[in-house]
């Protein structure tokens, strides 16, 4: 087949919903390479404190102008559309889905388990730098956090 080939059969495989809400990003992360490219909203800011448990939400571009031409869509401070159940919620775009699953396949490229822990790692890191975090970087830094948690356990011991 060739890559041309290989891509519509990629396209083709999707699907495409107009709206679809991840209650945590373990479901998201179990819908890899199922879905049609498209904008990922969630509030940044409940991300930063809890990923695990934050909400993603799916937007169709399609649905959503259909939703906006219906009067059924707001506008955030970032000017998203959105749709209007969302308009003090904190959403905003996040991701693009092919974003998403980028860093999710640079982390599967050694061929090595991956840890949910490990994925939010590299999407903050994709979020704030745009650039990829491979495997081993991600590893070295969760090796870097879990020696500052073990000095500062140590610590914290000699104190009491």
């Amino acid at each position: 087949m060739s890559r041309y080939e290989d891509r519509m059969a990629d396209y083709n495989r999707r699907t495409r919903p107009d709206s679809m809400t991840f209650g945590n990003l373990q479901e998201l992360v179990a819908m890899h390479g199922q879905l049609h490219n498209e904008w990922l909203y969630t509030d940044v800011e409940h991300w930063n404190e809890d990923p695990l448990h934050t909400p993603i939400y799916y937007f169709s571009e399609e649905w959503l102008g259909e939703q906006e031409e219906q009067g059924l869509t707001v506008q955030n401070d970032r000017e998203d559309i959105l749709p209007a159940r969302f308009a003090e919620q904190g959403v905003q775009t996040w991701l693009e889905l092919a974003t998403f699953e980028d860093v999710i396949d640079v982390l599967k490229q050694a061929k090595q388990p991956i840890s949910l822990t490990m994925i939010v790692m590299a999407l903050n890191y994709y979020y704030e730098y745009d650039a990829f975090l491979d495997y081993d970087q991600v590893t070295s830094r969760i090796q870097a956090i879990d020696v500052l948690h073990q000095v500062a356990e140590h610590k914290q011991s000699k104190d009491i």
